[in-house]
Order: structure tokens, then sequence, then C-alpha cells
């Protein structure tokens, strides 16, 4: 399977571009160490999803998944719920 990058960060780009125009915060904010420790266990989920990717040769994959990973550990260090 052929991947291309150009295509798949197009289609990312105006994706996120939507939705950040659409966001809409909740009030009062109640997060709990289930919702923290869920999120972290969905970035080691996508982890290993790209592990998997990577080693199929699928590195544009690979690099979606551990990119967004990061992304939701960087979120929960922005919000102060993880150590840094």
């Amino acid at each position: 399977m052929t991947e291309d990058a150009a295509e798949r960060a197009t289609t990312y780009i105006e994706t996120m571009t939507v939705t950040l125009a659409h966001l809409k915060p909740r009030t009062p904010l109640q997060i709990s160490k289930e919702k923290v420790d869920k999120t972290i266990e969905v970035a080691a989920r996508y982890t290993n999803d790209a592990k998997y990717y990577a080693g199929k040769q699928q590195s544009v994959t690979a690099l979606a998944c551990v990119t967004y990973a990061e992304g939701l550990l960087d979120a929960l260090k922005f919000l102060e719920l993880i150590e840094p």
C-alpha cells in the first residue's frame, strides 16, 4: 500500500480547521482521574499502533499515530493533569 503524505496532511489540516472553528468549551470543567487515565491508555494504544504500522512499512500512518499519542500527552501536560 502506497501512502501519500501530502494527501493525508491536506485531509488532516482541513478536518482540524473545521473542528477548531466549531469548538465550544464546556463549563464547569470537571476532569476525573479516570478520564486522565483513559486518555493515557488511548495514547499508549496509539503508540502501539504506530509500532505496528512502522513494522508494516506504513511510515505515514505510523507517524500519524505516534503524533496523535504525543498530542494527547501534550494536552494533559498543558492542562497540568500530568507531570511534564
